[in-house]
């Protein structure tokens, strides 16, 4: 029950009524200095000039709570809720990292799982592709409610979500339809699309998409009609006005759809919908619905957008990664997005220093609710050349020519702008445009150019290997999606022994009743394959295979079904619950009588993997760490090198205690080599599918 706030307590310093609409910005600045001490209390944060991040992440809570109308009596109320009542039982030192994967309308099926794990473990890394991001971003902005105030409200919210997607307006059109709203150029197309989903079949399908051309372009529809009927008045010839419809019709709708997809579909940046509202009374389209639902569940005002740098000062990081460790992530969120300009992936929060990006206002503003531009104009940075390479990078009157500003640093980037960039599906959603510099040309011709970014899962659509070190400190589950598997009544799935989900899955195309079925199967599994190739394998691995659940989906569900009703929205995301409940039990429930509860299976199988994996590296590095290299230099010779002349990668020679530093850490290295050599052999490991350790890029 709810407390009600005593006539002597206020919120604020004396003086201000939070409650009046007068004297805002007043209010606003006058709130934050005594509001951070509050929250400073509740939740064991420290607030000094060396974290910058953190006062600004809790001050805009604040902020937040007091547009709120939120009062204070012994306890902190949010949103008619207070800290005590909606405390979680997840102890303070229980966590777990959480993967999802991309799907488009399956994300449904993510919120009451989000809900079920926070209840049981408090999330610290969080990571998705595509709508496995929009839900990712929503679990870090809950979670960073919770650790600042308490309170689980947030997580609350998010389990309501697939209620809220499944109202109705008065055209039965349901909320998770009218997220998708086309820009004016791509109404026609969009009508086309959404006219052909939920077919029966193939022939079914091109059924569908001939009626949505006929009437998205009724003008040509009517035109050859009335041609045919001339040709009929003037020859009286039904033969004759029939062909004149056969060859007319095609023609106009096939003219007029193909200037509408290479032009008015790459103009709108190669997608129907932007994501911003184009319909005001449908409600909101989906940038600004997740940016509302991202602020809710963060439990921050619109013009806060929340941070990645607010994620990653928030209190309560694990006792092993205390935040003020150097580069240490209280909360750490990560999506995917696809530079189709560079032909890679691409991880958000943006840290690379060797692509740097930049942006246009008027080009990025139509892709963003007002107020996240406005954040990132004022955030963003002056463009600079990199003063470590001379020369290297275009002057600063060519940025200033184009427009163009650097993005603003990874701690103060929007978490709306990377989880619209890890969600832009091909055609159904713009690219967004972003500018890099185009190293290919020679230094002094150097230049900017356009860089799009489309889907995440496009390069990687479930990168369950996000946050994985050598060995576990908490579990890291992974959500998958999958299709309904013929003669499986159960829809979901989560290994229980050592071998299950071993097998490869399968994609059946071969299988289907009719020729053009077969055809259209072949050439998606020739996409998915290429698309997911990697993903698949990792989640055969042991170690990663009995951490992943498996949510099956038919085939009117999830995906490109936009249009699900809401009872079937209903009857998907009750699958998430189920599928974690069965991570709880799994992870958290009654040990077997051998022992082996989920958690322990889980650390014992990943050393393991890292004990063979090294195992089979340890006789090459013995021999290459080695003095006896064939036409090769020791080791400990380049090192005296390196004392004179800077080696590869360093700007200057290394130091003296640098160097000796070197030949400390060479020395373990030697040292490990040894004894696993020396032991390796002694102990039986035979990790199906065989793992390997090698050297490669984060991503």
């Amino acid at each position: 029950m709810v407390r009600s706030p005593s006539p002597r307590t206020t919120w604020g310093p004396p003086g201000v009524d939070c409650s009046s609409p007068s004297n805002a910005a007043t209010r606003e600045s006058e709130m934050r200095r005594p509001c951070q001490r509050l929250w400073a209390g509740a939740a064991g944060a420290t607030f000094n000039r060396r974290e910058p991040r953190r006062t600004d992440a809790l001050s805009k809570l604040t902020v937040g709570l007091c547009r709120r109308k939120t009062k204070i009596d012994g306890y902190f109320l949010f949103a008619g809720v207070s800290m005590t009542d909606a405390e979680s039982v997840a102890p303070k030192n229980r966590f777990c990292d959480l993967v999802m994967k991309g799907g488009i309308t399956s994300g449904v099926v993510y919120p009451p799982a989000i809900f079920a794990l926070a209840g049981q473990y408090r999330f610290k890394n969080i990571g998705g592709t595509s709508a496995g991001a929009i839900a990712a971003a929503i679990t870090a902005a809950a979670e960073f409610q919770r650790r600042v105030t308490g309170s689980m409200d947030g997580f609350r919210r998010v389990e309501q979500l697939p209620d809220a997607l499944g109202t109705t307006d008065g055209s039965g059109n349901t909320q998770l339809l009218r997220l998708f709203q086309p820009d004016r150029p791509c109404r026609r197309p969009f009508r086309i699309l959404i006219g052909s989903l939920n077919a029966g079949g193939t022939f079914r399908r091109i059924g569908k998409v001939i009626l949505s051309c006929l009437t998205s372009y009724w003008l040509a529809t009517m035109f050859s009609l009335i041609a045919s009927l001339l040709v009929w008045w003037q020859w009286q010839s039904p033969h004759a006005a029939a062909f004149t419809l056969v060859l007319t019709l095609p023609s106009f709708i096939g003219l007029l759809l193909y200037f509408d997809l290479t032009r008015a579909v790459v103009g709108n940046g190669y997608g129907l919908c932007k994501g911003m509202t184009t319909t005001p009374k449908a409600g909101p389209a989906l940038t600004p619905w997740l940016h509302a639902r991202i602020q809710e569940a963060a439990g921050l005002a619109l013009d806060q957008p929340l941070t990645f740098g607010d994620l990653w000062d928030a209190p309560g990081a694990p006792p092993t990664q205390p935040n003020n460790a150097t580069g240490a992530r209280s909360i750490d969120l990560r999506m995917f997005t696809t530079n189709l300009s560079h032909g890679r992936p691409y991880i958000f929060p943006h840290t690379e220093s060797t692509a740097r990006l930049f942006y246009q206002h008027d080009e990025l503003a139509p892709y963003l609710p007002p107020e996240v531009m406005r954040w990132i104009d004022d955030h963003g940075l002056e463009y600079a050349p990199n003063p470590g390479s001379p020369g290297s990078d275009p002057t600063v009157e060519k940025a200033m020519k184009l427009g163009l500003r650097e993005i603003p640093p990874p701690g103060s980037f929007p978490v709306l702008l990377a989880a619209r960039m890890s969600l832009s599906f091909p055609v159904l959603f713009a690219a967004v445009p972003l500018w890099a510099i185009d190293y290919e040309d020679p230094r002094p011709e150097r230049d900017f150019r356009r860089c799009l970014f489309s889907d995440g899962g496009i390069s990687s659509n479930f990168p369950i290997h996000l946050f994985d070190g050598l060995a576990p400190n908490w579990p890291t589950f992974g959500i998958n999606l999958e299709d309904k598997l013929e003669g499986h009544p159960n829809m979901t799935f989560l290994p229980q022994h050592y071998l299950d989900g071993i097998a490869d899955r399968w994609t059946r195309f071969d299988q289907a009743k009719k020729s053009a079925s077969k055809m259209g199967g072949f050439l998606i599994s020739i996409v998915s394959a290429m698309q997911n190739w990697n993903d698949n394998m990792l989640s055969r691995m042991p170690g990663v295979r009995d951490r992943v659940v498996r949510v099956r989906l038919n085939k009117k569900e999830g995906g490109m079904n936009l249009n699900m009703e809401k009872d079937l929205i209903t009857e998907v995301a009750k699958r998430g619950g189920t599928a974690a409940q069965e991570l709880i039990t799994k992870f958290l429930g009654p040990a077997p009588p051998s022992g082996w509860d989920g958690w322990s299976s889980q650390r014992w199988i990943r050393r393991d993997v890292l004990v063979r994996a090294l195992s089979e590296k340890v006789s090459g590095l013995e021999q290459a760490l080695g003095p006896s290299v064939p036409y090769s230099k020791s080791y400990s010779s380049l090192t005296t090198l390196a004392t004179s002349s800077a080696p590869p990668g360093h700007r200057a020679p290394l130091t003296p205690p640098q160097a000796a530093a070197l030949t400390l850490l060479t020395a373990a290295l030697d040292a490990v080599t040894t004894a696993f050599s020396a032991s390796s052999s002694q102990y039986s490991n035979d990790p199906l599918p065989e793992p390997d350790f090698r050297v490669r890029p984060p991503l």
